[in-house]
């Protein structure tokens, strides 16, 4: 009977990555859409630009260091994997497709490791002896993830937030199989990509001590951890001067991602702040701001300590709405997290609020950005507003989730048996919350 459902679940799994494949072929194959979706300001940032990647690959090919001109803005890693390769559009086309298919394997093999885990915990138990029923399986959340319009968005436009993705769910997974070399160079490799995920070190450190009661061997795993991720950073960066001979990446890639000195219109906060912010007040304003991005790492983690999967997601989603240069890409990965916490669901209040404030504002985005900058019927405030809504979904997101992984914690620790009240004939769970 085993080998039965195994079987069924690979086929599964088959007809599911092969459908994932043959979409982004088929779109692929579109006469002008990747190009299209490749300038739309959603998916592309100055950061993560395939066209700008292609720019700085061009000018290293012919001699001119890639960093000077102002345009390259990416590592120099990302010019070295497609340095041999950009000439062929197939071979492109290939690598972005089996990141995101990586990504997906991974999230599969990531709730396996948690339902293997959830199984050695005490049920929740509801009014009248009710057990609580499992969470998505493995091979939904994977379809879910590689299904997302948001994946075959960034996929189809060959952003670069891709790779900074596939390293962070890397970390996870290595994380959750307590493979502390592995799980550190990973979040290394993200932070190295892109900066931001560094925060994402303290829940994969939790995911590394889960179920170990030893003091002293929960300090040492985290003292190895931290060594181990910082030889790794080293190592990329050094290896990175080695490719270019020059430290100048530091200031481009880095300075430009902490010091926002290309304000290119863009789903995030910062660009609208900063173009109407005089010049005496922007160093202020810009340590603010990015404090605010990696202010919540420490207490979140502190506070929701036993859910390191859901810190994890809770991480990636502040990433997602406060970093200098947002797009799709970055609400595919948080995305892409959530269903990993599907026992949370049902604790949520206002699901049909952020997918109308999700789907509202990435459908108004691109219209707003062809009436301001084709049609001149619009201006910069349209578009900015819309990524205000974004913004907003994307925050009532995060205190939603909250408030249901607290809410699924309380009752864990309070069964309604406890409770001493015998529970109405009538009691309905989702009635009594709301």
């Amino acid at each position: 009977m085993d080998r039965v459902a195994l079987g069924s679940s690979s086929a599964n799994a088959a007809i599911v990555f092969s459908s994932a494949i043959a979409l982004r072929l088929a779109l692929f194959h579109l006469p002008a859409l990747p190009n299209i979706l490749a300038d739309q300001v959603e998916i592309s940032t100055p950061i993560t630009s395939f066209k700008r990647l292609s720019e700085g690959i061009f000018l290293f090919r012919n001699g001119v260091p890639p960093y000077d001109g102002g345009v390259f803005h990416q590592a120099p890693l990302l010019l070295g994997l497609f340095y041999p390769i950009i000439s062929s559009p197939l071979l492109v086309k290939l690598l972005y497709i089996l990141g995101d298919l990586a990504i997906g394997y991974m999230l599969l093999q990531i709730t396996a490791i948690k339902d293997k885990d959830s199984a050695k915990e005490k049920r929740i138990r509801q009014y009248r002896n009710r057990i609580e029923e499992p969470g998505m399986s493995g091979l939904t959340v994977a379809t879910l993830y590689l299904f997302n319009p948001y994946t075959i968005a960034s996929c189809l436009g060959r952003s670069t937030i891709l790779y900074s993705n596939l390293a962070v769910v890397a970390g996870i997974w290595m994380g959750m199989k307590r493979n502390k070399s592995l799980a550190m160079f990973s979040i290394a490799l993200a932070t190295y990509l892109s900066l931001y995920p560094a925060m994402l070190a303290i829940p994969v450190l939790l995911m590394l001590n889960r179920e170990t009661t030893d003091y002293d061997l929960q300090k040492r795993t985290v003292i190895l951890s931290a060594s181990l991720f910082m030889a790794s950073l080293a190592s990329l960066f050094l290896l990175s001067f080695v490719l270019m001979n020059s430290w100048d990446f530091f200031g481009s890639v880095y300075g430009t991602i902490l010091a926002v000195s290309d304000l290119t219109p863009n789903l995030g906060l910062f660009w609208y702040f900063f173009i109407e912010m005089f010049d005496q007040f922007r160093p202020f304003f810009l340590i603010v701001f990015q404090i605010h991005v990696f202010i919540f790492a420490v207490p979140i983690s502190i506070k929701l300590r036993n859910h390191p999967l859901f810190v994890s997601f809770l991480l990636c989603t502040v990433m997602g709405t406060f970093k200098g240069y947002p797009s799709v890409g970055d609400a595919s990965l948080y995305l892409g997290l959530l269903p990993l916490c599907s026992e949370i669901f049902k604790y949520m209040r206002y699901t049909f609020l952020i997918v109308n404030l999700f789907l509202y504002s990435s459908l108004l985005a691109p219209i707003f950005w062809y009436l301001w900058v084709y049609v001149g019927s619009g201006n910069a405030n349209f578009f900015y507003a819309i990524g205000l809504v974004y913004g907003v979904g994307e925050i009532i997101l995060m205190i939603d989730t909250t408030f249901a992984v607290s809410r699924r914690e309380f009752e864990a620790l309070s069964p309604p048996e406890m409770s001493g009240d015998a529970a109405p004939s009538n009691w309905d769970r989702e009635v009594i919350q709301k």
